[in-house]
């Protein structure tokens, strides 16, 4: 008889590239360019360097490309470099069914996928495979082990799992190659970050975030030591195993893996955002906004801004004014006022949040800005799973209210191919300019399912 371990990679090895709607295809594309954006952007910001710093200078043999950064490294390392450089700019996507947010599996599966499909010189088809594969793989054990404990807070120890079906698919693996990869992926997996170890209790915040950079090399590393003769745990989805709770929980939910596996993805289902924070932060942001266009009004005419959102938000996103570029995306203060002030979300939000801060103009708009916590946000929230975001803007002469659920950019009001292109030119062509930037975007969106990943990656 099957065990669920078994069960579940069966299904796996036996999804392919025909299997796949053209829906799919067209949201992997986006997931794709997405995640890319976010690489690319991350090598400026102050993770992404350090990461650069610490592990660029150890060399290697030239596998896989860091893009931004312009050379090549050990495919295990460039997936670990890759994988920090996403959390850099806090523009990752998101899953989050029933709007509770439960991974970013764009960090972290794509950066491992990359790596290792360069290394091996895989195809297009064979990266869609795996990207779309390794989401699923994410999604549906986070939706296994949910609710997680209340002290935990990332999502790093399942990523890797993810991470290992992706590299699994693009190695071709036989089902006990790939069983044999994933227990070690799970033995490799970094320890999810409690609340506490994030920062929302003190600040500033971790730099640690969600460690998609070491759930990546996890697993490129796990299906490297797949073929030599190393041997890891064939059981890791079994409840006896109980690895749900290392990844934080003392839930498991197995029926979840195999639910409807096949009629629809994860990756049909995934929320991108423009602007760099939390997506909890989105609602309120998005309320100011169109409380400001859709009344045609001047910072200069608002004598006060209040954000209401639900109690444990409020108290964990309202640190101002941030000391670090990684605090930027907790201050729904700052965010707003950044928003209010350029229209425009940049890469230089948490680049240059240090000039922002000393500027007249922004302090005109910071200083108008209350943040408040409601209580009946929060019953919605705690009840219904809901995040809203709730603003008042007074004049002095008039006064108005908003309210947002979703922002756009969530699954029911979706980013469009064109939108995430967009997003695309902004974060990366400041690092590797124009010319380069566009080309990334034509190869994908044409999508020549035999044209190798490496020579997208050519002169990069």
């Amino acid at each position: 008889m099957e065990n669920i371990t078994q069960k579940y990679i069966k299904q796996v090895l036996n999804t392919n590239f025909k299997d796949f709607s053209k829906k799919t295809i067209e949201e992997t594309k986006k997931a794709i360019l997405d995640t890319m954006a976010c690489m690319i952007a991350g090598v400026q910001s102050p993770i992404g360097r350090a990461a650069i710093k610490v592990l660029a200078e150890l060399g290697g043999t030239e596998e896989a490309t860091v893009i931004g950064y312009g050379k090549k490294l050990p495919a295990p390392i460039a997936a670990y470099i890759t994988g920090q450089c996403c959390v850099g700019p806090d523009l990752s996507d998101n899953y989050q069914p029933e709007s509770i947010i439960i991974s970013h599996p764009g960090e972290a599966v794509i950066p491992a996928v990359l790596a290792l499909g360069e290394k091996i010189n895989a195809s297009l088809e064979d990266i869609f495979v795996a990207i779309i594969l390794g989401y699923e793989t994410v999604g549906r054990y986070a939706l296994a082990i949910e609710p997680r404990r209340p002290e935990v807070y990332s999502f790093s120890t399942h990523y890797s799992l993810g991470a290992a079906v992706g590299c699994i698919k693009l190695l071709k693996f036989n089902e006990e190659e790939a069983i044999n990869a994933l227990g070690i992926a799970g033995t490799l997996a970094p320890l999810p970050v409690t609340m506490p170890m994030w920062g929302f209790r003190e600040r500033p915040a971790s730099w640690h975030r969600d460690m998609p950079g070491h759930a990546n090399f996890a697993a490129v590393m796990a299906c490297l030591f797949a073929q030599t003769e190393f041997k890891g745990t064939h059981l890791l989805l079994e409840e006896d195993t109980k690895y749900y709770k290392i990844a934080g929980s003392d839930n498991y939910h197995p029926k979840a893996l195999f639910k409807n596996f096949g009629e629809k993805y994860i990756i049909d289902a995934i929320t991108y955002k423009t602007i760099p924070s939390c997506y909890f932060n989105q609602p309120c942001i998005e309320a100011t906004r169109l409380i400001m266009e859709e009344n045609n009004l001047d910072i200069n005419d608002v004598q006060k801004i209040e954000i209401y959102a639900p109690t444990n938000l409020a108290k964990n996103f309202i640190y101002y004014p941030p000391r670090t570029s990684v605090d930027t995306a907790s201050s729904v203060k700052y965010l707003t006022a950044m928003y209010i002030m350029t229209k425009k979300p940049g890469p230089d939000w948490y680049l240059n949040f240090e000039k922002y801060l000393k500027m007249d103009s922004y302090q005109n708009i910071a200083g108008k800005i209350q943040v408040l916590e409601d209580i009946e946000l929060q019953k919605i929230l705690e009840e219904e799973e809901k995040v809203l975001g709730k603003v008042k803007i007074s004049t002095g002469k008039q006064e108005y209210e908003k309210i947002v659920e979703r922002v756009k950019g969530n699954a029911h009001n979706p980013y469009s191919l064109k939108d995430i292109e967009d997003k695309f030119i902004l974060l990366s062509e400041p690092v590797i300019g124009k010319e380069k930037a566009e080309n990334i975007v034509e190869k994908i969106k044409v999508f020549n399912r035999s044209e190798s990943i490496s020579n997208i990656f050519s002169g990069l």
